[in-house]
């Protein structure tokens, strides 16, 4: 039961961070492949190259111009918001995580919320695909060697 909880709540978490961090709301997708590049000319990316590539739960969902322009400023205003709280002298590190959990939480609700039915079920699909993916690396990985005592 305790398993169980612990699960669906790294679920919800890992869910929103996919939706609050992905760079690709705050642009349109390109229907039509990127010109080739000379490889000897190009300079590595920046940050504003990454902005219109959808990663995690978001990719796919053939978001409208208007669903992006919202999303960005749901995102804006939650990052304002997260460096507030860090910067907030006053807080303990508890209370620092519980207010930038709840927000966080908060944010990733008004996102969900502009999506139409489908775009959700495509979301919900997504966020299975990567758990299932992080399981299988979990389970890839060794497990950790026992210290003799003595």
């Amino acid at each position: 039961m305790i398993s169980n909880s612990i699960t669906k709540q790294i679920a919800v978490t890992a869910g929103f961070l996919a939706l609050t961090f992905a760079p690709g709301i705050s642009r349109a997708q390109s229907t039509s492949p990127a010109p080739a590049q000379d490889q000897s000319q190009a300079a590595p990316a920046t940050p504003a190259q990454h902005e219109g590539r959808m990663h995690g739960a978001m990719k796919g969902l053939n978001l409208t111009d208007d669903q992006r322009a919202q999303m960005k400023t749901i995102h804006e205003a939650t990052k304002a918001q997260l460096d507030a709280v860090q910067k907030d002298e006053s807080l303990t590190a508890d209370q620092k995580e519980a207010k930038i959990h709840q927000l966080r939480h908060s944010a990733r609700l008004q996102m969900v919320k502009l999506l139409t039915p489908e775009q959700r079920q495509q979301m919900k699909a997504n966020v299975r695909a990567l758990r299932a993916s992080r399981r299988e690396k979990q389970q890839q990985q060794p497990p950790p060697q026992a210290q003799p005592q003595g």
